[in-house]
């Protein structure tokens, strides 16, 4: 059986061991960011967002994990390892009631996550020859994009069973797990050293320690270099970076609360909102790649950036707006914003590979660890202003973080030295 699968897959974009990551989709970027918030609502808006940063944490560990896998070769064990603590993790999660055995499962699953995440790009760039790098890292990653959007579903049609809904998730975690048995192999010693390539995201935002996330080479040289970055437009963009994805991330780690708090739109109806946004953006990552190399990566960035202030602010207005118009018009402020992820991620990977001074794979490490870095920032931000001054202030700190990160693209990288290089501006 074997055998047939991988010559049937052989000669394609695919390969059988995708269906891991569909699952693997389903849960890190679909389920578990609905369900986990719902399920310590009641422990308040900063219980919430110190949970969905310790989620996070496990991204920081994707370039140890990576080094792990090319000195050991233990890309199966960590694959299976990984979802077996997973599976077992978010099996528990119900029964903690605590905040300290909650954040200690949060760590357990969220590292568990960001293992598997990092074996998917070794998977490819380690068997494939370099010319196939991007079609089938971005076939992976749309495959994942399905997945979120399947478990974005679920989630909804879970959100008022909490406890059925994460026993499922540790179900399709357990699957994954058996999946991986017969898909998942340790590949033969590359010759080249690991490199990761400059590759957009293709699916939708916010998920824990997603495989694009995950997708770098770090090294002990490039970590020491970090301080002589400061005034290179590369370490320039790393700061805007860390603002926006700062800023989104409060948003996200706490969407179906959120929404339930704010506008009293049940988790059931935002997760499906939030889906059919996220399968629509499927479709646009190749037109924001043609608009990026037409128009150029700082022009769309910019003005994906500023939909996203303009929409942070909207829902904002909205929350002071009585009846239930705002609920409808709050929905559709949310597709525009995670719609806009897709040029943005488009346009942000080519312009960090534009202003690279230290190697491609060596920025894109540094661009998602500052991703990481911002995703548990902007939780424990989002959380803790929840809880200080409401649910309300969380999309204005978004708008206010967002428009701080363009502003310092505006007045430190318009004149440099890399427009000519990538494109009209």
């Amino acid at each position: 059986m074997k055998k047939l699968l991988y010559s049937i897959f052989q000669d394609t974009w695919f390969s059988p061991w995708y269906l891991v990551y569909v699952l693997v989709g389903a849960v890190a970027a679909g389920i578990l960011p609905i369900l986990v918030p719902l399920s310590v609502s009641s422990a308040g808006a900063g219980s919430i967002g110190i949970i969905m940063a310790v989620l996070n944490l496990g991204g920081l560990l994707a370039g140890a994990f990576g080094f792990l896998c090319d000195r050991y070769r233990l890309h199966r064990i960590m694959v299976l390892s990984g979802l077996g603590v997973v599976a077992a993790g978010v099996a528990l999660f119900p029964a903690a009631t605590a905040l300290a055995p909650r954040i200690l499962l949060s760590l357990i699953i969220g590292t568990g996550i960001a293992a598997v995440s990092t074996v998917a790009n070794l998977l490819i760039v380690e068997v494939y020859p370099k010319d196939q790098w991007d079609s089938r890292i971005g076939w992976l990653q749309t495959f994942y994009g399905l997945g979120q959007v399947a478990g974005l579903l679920l989630a909804g049609f879970f959100s008022g069973r909490i406890f059925d809904g994460l026993l499922l998730t540790s179900a399709v975690s357990a699957a994954a797990l058996a999946a991986a048995l017969f898909t998942v192999h340790t590949p033969a010693k590359s010759a080249s050293p690991l490199r990761a390539r400059p590759v957009a995201v293709r699916h939708g935002e916010w998920s824990i320690n997603s495989p694009d996330r995950s997708h770098h080479h770090m090294s002990l040289r490039v970590l020491k270099s970090i301080r002589l970055l400061y005034a290179t437009p590369l370490g320039i963009f790393l700061i805007v970076w860390l603002f926006v994805y700062t800023g989104a991330a409060g948003i996200f780690s706490l969407y179906p609360v959120l929404y339930k708090e704010l506008f009293h739109i049940s988790p059931t109806v935002s997760s499906i909102g939030f889906a059919a946004a996220a399968a629509v953006g499927l479709f646009l990552y190749a037109p924001a790649g043609t608009w990026s190399d037409r128009i150029g990566a700082v022009k769309i960035l910019k003005a994906s950036l500023l939909i996203r202030i303009a929409a942070f602010l909207c829902l904002w207005l909205l929350t002071f707006m009585p009846g239930s118009s705002a609920g409808t018009l709050s929905l559709l402020l949310f597709g525009v914003i995670v719609l806009a992820w897709s040029p943005i991620s488009v346009s942000s990977v080519a312009f960090t590979a534009s202003v690279s001074s230290v190697g491609e794979g060596e920025a894109m490490g540094l661009y998602n660890t500052a991703s990481s870095a911002a995703a548990i920032i902007g939780s424990l931000a989002g959380g803790m202003i929840a809880a200080a001054a409401g649910y309300r202030s969380v999309p204005l700190l978004a708008a206010g973080l967002l428009g701080i990160g363009l502003l310092i693209h505006v007045r430190f990288l318009h004149a440099s030295k890399y427009h000519a290089q990538e494109g009209p501006q």
